[in-house]
């Protein structure tokens, strides 16, 4: 019995030893960033930007791989399932905190699953509508949308996503009726907005701005408590009237549940230096993101906190996607 019990403790040790290793040496090859949504929305520029920084502050190549569909679901779900060694990275936003009650049947457990890293970045919401339709203040679009209700319908990144859940406020902060039309990413949902398939859409000043200035999109409104200095003639909600309309994007890093205290604080570190370059904070800016940058502990706290607050919001809408 004893010498089982100094065999069982050699075991013990050896495992000690080598994970002690693996932290010490972390990160010795490339890591890989998911991106729950296809390339060119707000999620898959705002990660490419930190791409390199991210990569020289670790020494390591990090390999983007776009993952789109259900929601953003196939992505990250693909994550919850990887090795909790920190070389698989998810990079997403707000949807991964809103499906958790969005969506009964999600594959993974968020807040089982998942810790966070760092809460990247957050940006308003801009109500934007194709030119074919005759309205030009929020004002005018909610009294067309009254007259016919259910004939227009908008566009949304996928079911959870922030481009789904403002479109969702909207229309019960103003008492109108349209169709949701998902897609499986803000670019196939923006290029149905700008063909006319859909007539309305919540979308980042990030990808908008420059169908703004051709005159190809008109913006009505934008979500927070103040303009954007990007969009300085575009009127928030409140200043219109309409409230309960708060549905900012948010975007940050999450990694396995079970991944380490030593790479979590690796990744933590990498990001947050990133974050900081001003190459990336000068970008940011011009794209209309504030950047955040914080612990994983904050980021943690967000998680718990988002989600139950989401939930209130997703509950008294009645919401729900089986």
């Amino acid at each position: 019995m004893m010498r089982l019990v100094k065999i069982l403790s050699c075991i013990f040790l050896q495992f000690l030893t080598i994970g002690s290793a693996q932290s010490q040496t972390y990160p010795d090859r490339p890591l890989r960033l998911i991106i729950p949504y296809t390339a060119g929305g707000t999620t898959d520029i705002l990660l490419r930007l930190l791409q390199n920084p991210v990569s020289e502050a670790v020494n390591q190549q990090m390999i983007i791989e776009n993952r789109p569909g259900g929601g953003s679901v196939i992505g990250t779900n693909a994550v919850a399932q990887a090795a909790p060694d920190g070389y698989t990275v998810l990079g997403t936003d707000l949807a991964i905190l809103v499906n958790h009650s969005l969506m009964p049947k999600l594959p993974y457990d968020t807040l089982k699953d998942f810790r966070g890293v760092s809460m990247l970045a957050r940006a308003p919401l801009l109500l934007l509508i194709h030119p074919s339709v005759a309205a030009n203040t929020v004002e005018e679009f909610v009294s067309l949308l009254k007259q016919n209700p259910g004939k227009y319908n908008f566009g949304s990144g996928g079911y959870g996503t922030s481009t789904h859940i403002a479109g969702e406020m909207f229309l019960r902060a103003a008492g109108v009726k349209a169709e949701h039309i998902p897609f499986q990413g803000v670019t196939p949902a923006m290029n149905a907005l700008l063909g006319g398939q859909v007539q309305f859409y919540f979308g980042g000043t990030t990808t908008a701005l420059q169908h703004l200035q051709t005159g190809r999109l008109k913006a009505l409104a934008i979500t927070g408590d103040s303009t954007n200095p990007l969009v300085p003639d575009v009127p928030t909600f409140l200043s219109r009237g309409i409230k309960g309309v708060e549905a900012d994007s948010y975007w940050g890093i999450y990694v396995p549940a079970k991944t380490s205290d030593s790479i979590v604080a690796t990744l933590n570190k990498a990001f947050v230096t990133a974050l900081r370059d001003p190459a990336v904070i000068k970008r940011a800016g011009e794209l209309g993101l504030s950047l955040i940058g914080n612990s994983p502990s904050q980021h943690d706290a967000q998680i718990s906190s988002m989600i139950n607050s989401w939930g209130t919001v997703i509950k008294s809408a009645g919401i729900q996607v089986n």
